[in-house]
């Protein structure tokens, strides 16, 4: 057995020192690319052909490697990559810990200054007033449905989606005190929500507070008696906070979505999204004229939300995911068209469409 296992790890070591020598060819070359990209005037985060070449390396692999373990790997790279040729600021919803900073370090571990911020309307005035390069805001839970303030706030803010990401939700209770001792949960009304069943079940008698990030959640409950928080195992890690129960959520494939805001337009080709704000004309027929528009040149609309307006009274704003390109030709008729019908389109942009995680 001794030998056997020997023979294995001779084996797996020689295989690192070609991962190793491979690792230093590609960024020798990465160097080469970010020369020529700051000569040409082009910046350094392609999310496009970073998911085209995760697309074609997920087609080449089998068990037991999967495409979550792929991609994770490659995220990595891909930071590395971009670590040797710009390191950028990245304003995201803070603090450490939270799970727009879990989103931000998916993308992001090696190559950027993350600035957490104590709102979202605080990470987008900061990639207006270019403190930051870059935004991360949360915008839809699979289970809640999407986040208003992100909508409102895209409004005014004309900031670009340069890309999704897609984060896997599991939130623990967390606490230093034993289940039936909890007299207050801490979360936010977000986490709050998507465990209702749960807390509805377990902790009826508790008495459930808001706070603004899930950090702070676990942070009070490390510093009041009888307390909880419902947060990340890494929350809770943070602040030496025993985990209760996992997974918690009342839907447990929960899914948030994280839109990588830019003050430019990103060019993109492959499996695209685009994002849209339509503010409809006030006459009858606009919503069903314009979902015709998109209908007639066969795009599938994925999402379509109506919300009140915050500046007008009685009036709505209408947002728009659907599958396809700005720069594609049936799509541009379909643009043309709604023009009738809508007082304002607020294009949010076209980025490459996020996978679901495993």
């Amino acid at each position: 057995m001794n030998e056997e296992i020997e023979s294995l790890r001779n084996s797996i070591d020689a295989l690192d020192n070609e991962f190793i020598a491979l690792l230093q060819k590609r960024a020798e070359l990465a160097v080469q690319m970010g020369r020529l990209k700051q000569a040409n005037g082009k910046g350094t985060f392609d999310p496009d052909r970073e998911l085209s070449i995760l697309s074609r390396l997920c087609t080449e692999i089998h068990p037991p490697l999967t495409n979550t373990m792929v991609s994770s790997l490659f995220q990595v790279i891909f930071s590395i990559s971009r670590a040797l040729q710009e390191q950028r600021k990245i304003a995201y919803l803070g603090p450490e810990e939270s799970y727009s900073y879990e989103a931000a370090t998916s993308v992001f571990p090696c190559d950027a200054i993350l600035l957490p911020r104590n709102s979202i309307e605080e990470v987008i005035q900061d990639v207006i007033a270019e403190r930051a390069d870059l935004g991360i805001v949360p915008v839809e839970n699979s289970s809640e449905g999407m986040i208003s303030q992100t909508l409102d706030l895209m409004v005014s803010a004309r900031l670009f989606v340069v890309r999704e990401i897609l984060l896997a939700i599991s939130h623990c209770l967390l606490s230093r005190t034993s289940m039936g001792k909890i007299e207050r949960v801490f979360s936010p009304p977000q986490a709050l929500a998507q465990c209702r069943q749960y807390l509805r079940a377990n902790l009826s008698q508790a008495v459930l507070v808001e706070t603004a990030s899930v950090v702070d959640a676990a942070c009070a409950a490390a510093a009041q008696e009888s307390s909880a928080a419902i947060a990340s195992a890494h929350a809770g890690q943070r602040y030496g906070l025993t985990i209760l129960a996992a997974n918690i959520n009342d839907y447990p494939k929960s899914i948030t979505r994280f839109w990588v805001l830019s003050r430019n337009i990103l060019s993109v080709q492959g499996k695209v999204k685009t994002s849209l704000i339509l503010l409809l004309e006030n006459k009858p027929g606009s919503l069903y004229h314009v979902l015709g528009a998109f209908a007639s040149q066969g795009i599938n609309l994925s999402k379509i939300e109506s919300r009140p307006s915050q500046k007008d009274p009685w009036k709505h704003i209408t947002f728009i995911d659907f599958q396809g390109g700005l720069h594609e030709e049936h799509v541009q008729k379909a643009m043309q068209d709604i023009k009738t019908y809508t007082s304002d389109v607020i294009v949010l942009g076209s980025y490459p469409e996020g996978g679901i995680p495993d």
